[in-house]
């Protein structure tokens, strides 16, 4: 007999089937949203999807945890109110999907953990698969999303001696901004382990950054856009979404090398960051692999507070084949 509080019965649920065709008005928001308005993804008439478009796909087209939407995940009995994003990852089998593909995608609870933090107390880690099939049921892209609940905030006794900085914004320019257009595009060839296009400063974080990719991603969730929502909470502001971040790291490796060539893109966010934090972005050659018949490399991103604090850490696998 499962014990009533006990989680693992949740592991292999599974929700409904439900259609994503990839639109390519879709690709070119989510382009500019995310720093990387260049032709591959906003020109032509079937452009590729950004490493991370499909963070949209449950918020836009599906369900997710968070947000069930009368699926079969609404019996899962936890409290997801004041979700964190702990992982992302994007397995692409055979290339990256582009504008006019159509998928039937499922999601299934593929596995729940717990453990004690260092902040935030007891923590649980959900994490869900997502398949995405073609119309010839063939496995395009896996999606791994790693969600983790905490059971103190920020604002508690014991809490997360959270430091905000001044937020003290400067609009001089309403577009999004182009923060990677000075990085020189390199062939795979030419990439060497630990080199890189070094690191990129853009400055504090504004919140019309962190609303414009939430807007773009279809997430809705108010405690990105609403201090007043955020404070009762238990936060003592707003704060940006990892996926935002770790887009901003798809768009510098974007610029570097030829998207085309990514395989796999996987993120781990490491820190809550808040609007007016100084962010940067780096990237490097980790190594040289060759897994089969094919060669490639792969690469570390990382998204910075400070130049010093790792708020998202990715790791990209680029090949040709």
């Amino acid at each position: 007999m499962k014990k009533e509080n006990d989680l693992s019965q949740y592991i292999g649920l599974a929700g409904p089937s439900y259609e994503v065709d990839v639109e390519r008005g879709k690709i070119r928001e989510f382009a500019k949203a995310m720093y990387a308005p260049i032709p591959d993804f906003c020109e032509g008439k079937n452009p590729i999807i950004p490493a991370t478009f499909f963070v949209s796909a449950p918020y836009t087209w599906g369900y997710s945890l968070e947000r069930p939407r009368g699926t079969i995940f609404s019996s899962v009995e936890h409290d997801f109110s004041i979700p964190l994003h702990a992982e992302e990852s994007f397995i692409f089998h055979n290339g990256l999907p582009k504008a006019g593909d159509s998928f039937r995608v499922r999601s299934t609870i593929e596995n729940i953990s717990e453990k004690q933090g260092h902040r935030g107390g007891l923590l649980t880690f959900f994490t869900v698969l997502t398949e995405y099939y073609d119309s010839l049921d063939q496995l395009k892209v896996e999606q791994r999303s790693v969600t983790v609940t905490t059971k103190t905030s920020p604002n508690d006794s014991d809490g997360w001696a959270t430091e905000i900085p001044k937020y003290k914004p400067s609009y001089k320019n309403l577009d999004p901004g182009k923060p990677f257009a000075n990085i020189k595009r390199q062939s795979l060839a030419d990439l060497l382990p630990e080199e890189g296009p070094g690191l990129i400063e853009t400055g504090p974080l504004l919140i019309r950054e962190i609303v414009r990719f939430q807007g773009v991603v279809g997430e809705d969730n108010a405690l990105h856009h609403d201090a007043t929502w955020a404070k009762l909470s238990g936060y003592p502001t707003i704060f940006g979404l990892g996926t935002h971040q770790a887009s901003a790291l798809a768009a510098y490796l974007s610029y570097w090398i030829d998207p085309i060539y990514i395989r796999k893109f996987q993120c781990k966010f490491k820190n809550v960051y808040w609007p007016g934090d100084s962010i940067s972005y780096e990237g490097i050659v980790r190594e040289k692999f060759k897994s089969g018949d094919y060669s490639g490399n792969l690469i570390d991103l990382f998204c910075l507070r400070d130049k010093k604090d790792i708020l998202v850490h990715a790791q990209a696998e680029v090949a040709d084949y």
